[in-house]
């Protein structure tokens, strides 16, 4: 067992999603592999079994809302079917900002859910952290991940206060405006994420087996060596609450 834990993931947007699905276990990596939609999670629990490597979250993404109206029905159905939610969250980008009622009225109704069933999220959150913060605290989520996180140190600090833990990728690691927000988080906070197949390692699409890659370049940074072991505790811990 490598203990590696991979917190963000999707698996159906690589088209060898069967050989990748197979190197996962084959490794032993835990990995989550979010869905950007209810009718998409179904097709994934349909297609791979779950296994002690591999979980699937149930998601939203809130950049499909303009196209894709939220399923409240398909997610209410599978909410048993998964201890985990995601990609879920708020996206105020100029280019999502138009349905910003629609996505905050979506992602409250996602987070009701998860703090009624004592769910995990991994949430994306870009330009909406004030709106994202006030959801959260309101529906007393305890088990929440900020994805790929892009705001600043003084969102970091509120998100603390509420008890939310960071995943970080290769791409924010060789990023010098997320260089120092990674400092700033507390190690007991942080855990690793890949987001495959939209992160970069050496500037290729990243790939399952360069997972440990993720975890070097964060030791690295961090100059801290018992690294791979502080994720995998953060991580129990976080699902154990």
């Amino acid at each position: 067992m490598n203990n590696l834990i991979d917190t963000h993931f999707h698996l159906d947007y690589y088209r060898n999603h069967k050989e990748v699905y197979n190197g996962i276990n084959k490794l032993k990596q835990y990995t989550l592999c979010v869905t950007n939609q209810p009718e998409v999670f179904e097709s994934c629990i349909d297609i791979y079994k779950t296994t002690k490597y591999i979980k699937f979250a149930l998601g939203y993404n809130p950049k499909i809302t303009k196209g894709i109206v939220f399923n409240k029905k398909s997610f209410l159905r599978n909410l048993d079917k998964t201890k985990y939610i995601g990609e879920v969250g708020l996206d105020f980008n100029n280019r999502y900002k138009n349905m910003k009622s629609s996505q905050i009225e979506n992602f409250n109704f996602i987070c009701e859910q998860a703090s009624e069933h004592n769910k995990l999220m991994t949430v994306h959150c870009n330009k909406a952290e004030q709106e994202l913060y006030g959801i959260i605290k309101r529906n007393n989520n305890k088990k929440v991940i900020l994805h790929w996180y892009s705001g600043n140190l003084f969102w970091i600090e509120k998100f603390l206060e509420l008890g939310c833990y960071f995943s970080i990728n290769a791409n924010m690691v060789k990023s010098k405006k997320r260089i120092q927000c990674i400092k700033s988080m507390p190690l007991d906070k942080l855990l690793i994420e890949s987001d495959g197949p939209f992160s970069r390692i050496n500037r290729r699409k990243f790939t399952y087996d360069k997972l440990h890659q993720v975890y070097d370049d964060l030791e690295n940074l961090l100059e801290e060596k018992n690294l791979k072991n502080i994720i995998y505790n953060n991580f129990k811990k976080l699902i154990s609450q």
